[in-house]
């Protein structure tokens, strides 16, 4: 990583920034009050249960390929540290999560540079903070909902939906294969903290957008989860769920054709 020197910093000054986030089904805004067309292959309506997910080590990217840290405003409820909680969902409509508030922006200072032309940032929680019981924990990692209680990990995305068929398909990114306990020590066999880097990216112009078509454009959700080989319809992160394998991709794990930026893809810049 690129370091921006100290002295150079102190003579530019800093700016706020606030890097805009969206949720999306191809060009509407993803609401919990709306069902969407031809989702998935082949083509099914589609509604929105819940979409939250965490972010950390934020930057900006310079002309040259420079990283420049984002410094988050701490302000006690969405943001700490480094980590930022992004909830796309209102309780309303299909949404029955009890959660009414949304958060789509991450905030912060940066050196005051005029030439940033992309944005990174890691999907997840960081390893250090990740397996410590949510009970204890303050905002915004005290939410139970994103909480795996029986591997003591956070959820790093949690999308929820549900297809004309009226089942519940899920996207849960979260670290696989754990042993241990909080008070211990975690170990996990996967991490799956995919990092994001977005080109065309300019603060004041553009958003990042989560595009729910794109990620699901190859998703048959009337025949996923067959009770046996798969029990539950979606992906859970799990070693072996055959589901997990099309979807990690677009979050940047693995590798394929469906990695984050392109234009159709399921997180790219707009």
């Amino acid at each position: 990583m690129l370091v921006v020197p100290s002295l150079l910093l102190a003579c530019i000054g800093e700016r706020e920034v606030s890097v805009q986030f969206a949720a999306q089904v191809r060009d509407e805004p993803l609401r919990c009050d709306a069902s969407y067309e031809k989702v998935g292959t082949p083509g099914t309506s589609l509604q929105l249960l819940d979409f939250k997910a965490y972010v950390h080590d934020v930057s900006l990217v310079r002309k040259g390929g420079g990283r420049v840290p984002l410094v988050l405003e701490q302000d006690g409820r969405w943001q700490r540290k480094t980590v930022a909680k992004l909830d796309f969902e209102d309780g309303t409509g299909t949404c029955n999560t009890g959660s009414p508030e949304v958060h789509t922006e991450v905030t912060g200072t940066v050196p005051d540079f005029d030439d940033y032309t992309g944005v990174e940032f890691t999907l997840g929680v960081p390893r250090e903070i990740n397996h410590r019981n949510v009970e204890w924990a303050d905002p915004p990692l005290d939410d139970p909902s994103m909480w795996w209680s029986w591997t003591y990990g956070y959820r790093y995305l949690r999308l929820d939906v549900r297809s004309g068929g009226n089942r519940a398909y899920v996207f849960h990114v979260r670290a696989d294969g754990c042993t241990g306990v909080p008070a211990i020590g975690v170990d996990c066999s996967a991490e799956n903290q995919g990092t994001i880097f977005l080109t065309g990216f300019e603060p004041r112009r553009n958003r990042v957008v989560f595009d729910v078509a794109a990620l699901f454009a190859h998703t048959d959700f009337e025949r996923s989860g067959d009770g046996l080989t798969d029990p539950v319809p979606g992906c859970f992160s799990s070693a072996g769920d055959p589901e997990c394998a099309a979807l990690f991709p677009h979050v940047g794990l693995g590798g394929g054709a469906t990695a984050p930026g392109g234009a159709d893809a399921f997180i790219r810049v707009e």
